[in-house]
């Protein structure tokens, strides 16, 4: 298997908010693309990673490979990334992950693999009865802003509404963030009726270091549902979280 990619920088963002939740996954690499799915171990978050093999300028691959790999060292490796790298994907016969940046000279890197199978993550599925897009640095300014207030995050939006309240609040202290369709905040949405739940924004924080890996961000959600966070990546990629809703 060898995999080259234009913009190592997209898998760096991506790989080290995703190692945040996950400590080790399986890549499965077949004819369709690379894909990682997998749940965290307290079965609060879900991750959803995937890169179409059209996202590749090179593609070399024979049958179906799953390459499970430890996500906090795969991690300080696409740290190194710079922008303008090229990133190269390897397995080599012996099993172990090649990775490669091509830019202003080669800087290689090997990495163990792990014996894992892939993980099979049932579908999500729930009411989403509020969708919208926006700029992923304000999601992070926000979550940046609030997690200094509380553990938890609500998110909430009236019937019908282009307005979003981003709500936290303890003993000491309560803050509220709005954004909006008419304020140009939000880039799209879609309303269907009201829209309320809360979330650890710890989570929400991990998350939200992929900004720099995408331009946009859709958010969904209703009423205690999960949160479905998709990062749009480029070439027609997807980082997607799903985050379960605190009860307390």
């Amino acid at each position: 298997m060898r995999l080259k990619f234009r913009e190592a920088t997209v898998w760096k963002y991506s790989i080290i908010a995703i190692s945040k939740i996950i400590e080790e996954a399986s890549f499965r690499v077949n004819e369709d693309g690379v894909r990682l799915r997998a749940m965290d171990p307290s079965g609060v978050a879900l991750v959803d990673f995937y890169i179409p093999r059209n996202a590749f300028y090179e593609y070399e691959l024979t049958g179906e490979v799953n390459v499970g790999v430890n996500m906090n060292e795969l991690a300080k490796v696409l740290r190194r990334a710079r922008k303008g790298d090229e990133l190269v994907l390897e397995v080599s016969q012996a099993g172990k992950l090649g990775v490669y940046f091509e830019g202003r000279g080669s800087r290689r890197f090997t990495l163990p693999s792990i014996e894992l199978s892939y993980q099979e993550v049932p579908e999500i599925s729930f009411n989403e009865t509020f969708k919208c897009k926006l700029l992923p640095k304000l999601f992070k300014d926000v979550v940046k802003e609030l997690e200094a207030i509380s553990d938890s995050v609500e998110l909430y939006v009236p019937a019908n509404s282009d307005t979003l309240y981003f709500k936290a609040e303890s003993e000491i202290a309560e803050a509220e963030i709005v954004f909006s369709g008419s304020s140009g905040a939000l880039i799209e949405y879609e309303s269907t009726g009201e829209a309320r739940s809360k979330y650890t924004i710890d989570y929400l924080s991990d998350i939200a270091t992929a900004s720099q890996a995408a331009e946009t961000l859709s958010i969904a959600f209703g009423v205690e549902t999960p949160l479905k966070l998709v990062y749009e990546l480029p070439s027609g990629g997807t980082l997607q979280f799903y985050v379960a809703p605190r009860t307390d």
